[in-house]
């Protein structure tokens, strides 16, 4: 987290996040480093469908045509949040947190950022049953490699 606060801060940048199964964590992580608050304009923990219609304004029938872990819907997510919070990028989180027994599906996720008007989308893919915290924590981590590379 500290690479990507370096990153925002060497190239004047400012961001946002928009999380469903990592409820905050993201948010929370950049919010833990002093001074945050000169790149990080905010956060939407969207974890409810009802959230992602009624507040980011996702139409309904595109959650279900795909699902609301779907590249499709991460997509619009982080279009939204830009939309609403007019960052230079958006960090966004959509998917299915351990553990294995609740969902067949758990440990599948899309993660991704927007920047330049462009949307940058992973699946990110953990089988061990792991436990929700380290998941997070793993997830933002991906995304946050990912957005230093480019």
């Amino acid at each position: 987290m500290k690479k990507l606060f370096e990153y925002l801060k060497l190239n004047n940048l400012t961001l946002s996040s928009c999380e469903s199964f990592t409820g905050g964590y993201f948010a929370n992580q950049i919010t833990n480093i002093s001074g945050a608050s000169q790149y990080f304009k905010g956060s939407f923990i969207c974890y409810s469908d009802e959230f992602k219609t009624q507040v980011l304004g996702i139409d309904i029938e595109v959650i279900k045509k795909y699902s609301v872990v779907s590249r499709e819907v991460l997509a619009l997510m982080l279009e939204k949040t830009n939309q609403k919070i007019k960052s230079d990028i958006v960090i966004g989180f959509t998917g299915y947190a351990p553990p294995k027994d609740v969902n067949e599906k758990s440990g599948l996720s899309f993660v991704g950022f927007r920047i330049n008007n462009r949307n940058f989308i992973f699946e990110f893919f953990i089988e061990e049953n792991i436990s929700r915290e380290d998941y997070k924590q793993q997830a933002s981590e991906f995304i946050i490699n990912k957005l230093l590379k480019i």
